[in-house]
């Protein structure tokens, strides 16, 4: 177990918020070596394994194995919003916290790649290729399902805000349970293994909590404490129901169909092109202006409009990708869709 100490000024202190991209996509690498969670992950696990593990750039093993910890990328390159973002801090970090974090998994698993021995050492060439590696992971694994997963994330972020709001930083950490356990002033982490910090308390010592959800966390929240860091991050499992699980994992290619008829009563209630951009979106989450018009069909400029009338009725929203604008549906355009009679189709909420 390990005991969180906090302060009055500690409480003032703890913020939930998404990591993005590069954090998921290092604790999925993480999860893919583990063997806990099959009902929630065995799906993605089976797609996903093939293409990320062996002795290439894509070698899962290099951020570490579940008996040897986990390299710090959590406090070593913060909340990001996008993959590009957080590869650029990664390998703009300094030198001595790369050689901290990544010495963690030194002597972690049996098969793993040359050149990551320069990653161990902080040579920016290595660091550079395992950036390239993270990518194609991101790329094959993660990308696919990001909206998806954004979506969940950004949902449990709301709720912990909202118990916030209602009774304070006490009342967050109290509804964390049963993962966690609140005896003020201290937070409980049953189950905890000690790989990264082998003390069995932790104090804050005056800096920020950051309580970040993850899919692939679990089912133990991870602390995070880079000895140069100015904050302190615990990754939090956010997936725990079977049925949110299949939605989450549901293959893109074969989930749903772009070509299936779209349903009658959503093209007499927005026009049936509009209705059609709507289908879309929702068969292709974080799709660009221009791969929306092509998949439906249309102009650019038709689809810009379109998604701007959804948009501003709430039922799609707009996310930023470095330079990209991504199209991803909205809780309330999912509740149209799914109550619309959508001849078979169905779009997980």
């Amino acid at each position: 177990m390990l005991r969180l100490h906090f302060t009055a000024e500690d409480l003032a202190r703890v913020k939930v918020e998404v990591l993005g991209p590069l954090a998921e996509t290092s604790l999925g690498l993480w999860n893919l070596q583990r063997r806990d969670g099959r009902v929630l992950f065995g799906g993605w696990r089976a797609r996903t394994g093939p293409l990320v593990t062996g002795d290439g750039p894509h070698a899962a093993q290099f951020l570490g194995s579940p008996a040897g910890g986990l390299v710090d990328l959590f406090t070593l390159v913060g909340t990001a919003g996008c993959m590009d973002e957080g590869l650029e801090r990664l390998v703009s970090a300094p030198e001595g916290r790369l050689r901290e974090e990544f010495g963690v998994c030194a002597g972690a698993g049996r098969r793993r790649a040359r050149w990551l021995a320069g990653v161990m050492a902080a040579d920016r060439q290595s660091v550079g290729r395992l950036a390239g590696a993270l990518r194609d992971c991101h790329r094959v694994g993660v990308a696919s399902y990001w909206g998806r997963i954004h979506q969940h994330l950004d949902g449990d972020v709301a709720r912990r805000g909202r118990l916030m709001a209602r009774g304070g930083v006490a009342a967050l950490l109290d509804g964390m349970g049963p993962m966690v356990r609140w005896r003020p002033p201290v937070l409980e982490i049953p189950g905890y293994r000690p790989f990264v910090h082998p003390v069995a308390d932790f104090h804050l010592a005056g800096r920020p909590l950051i309580l970040a959800p993850s899919v692939f966390c679990g089912p133990v929240p991870q602390l995070f404490a880079g000895s140069g860091a100015d904050g302190v991050v615990m990754v939090y499992p956010a997936l725990h129901d079977p049925v949110d699980a299949a939605a989450l994992w549901a293959p893109p290619a074969d989930a749903r169909r772009v070509d299936a008829p779209v349903p009658p009563a959503l093209s007499a209630l927005l026009g049936r092109t509009r209705a059609v951009v709507l289908c879309v979106i929702a068969d292709h989450p974080a799709s660009t202006t221009t791969q929306l018009a092509r998949r439906a069909g249309i102009s650019p400029a038709s689809a810009s409009e379109h998604a701007t009338t959804l948009r501003a009725a709430g039922l799609t929203a707009l996310a930023r990708e470095r330079k990209a604008a991504l199209h991803t549906l909205t809780h309330l355009g999912l509740t149209l869709l799914n109550s619309t009679g959508c001849a078979g189709r169905r779009w997980p909420v």
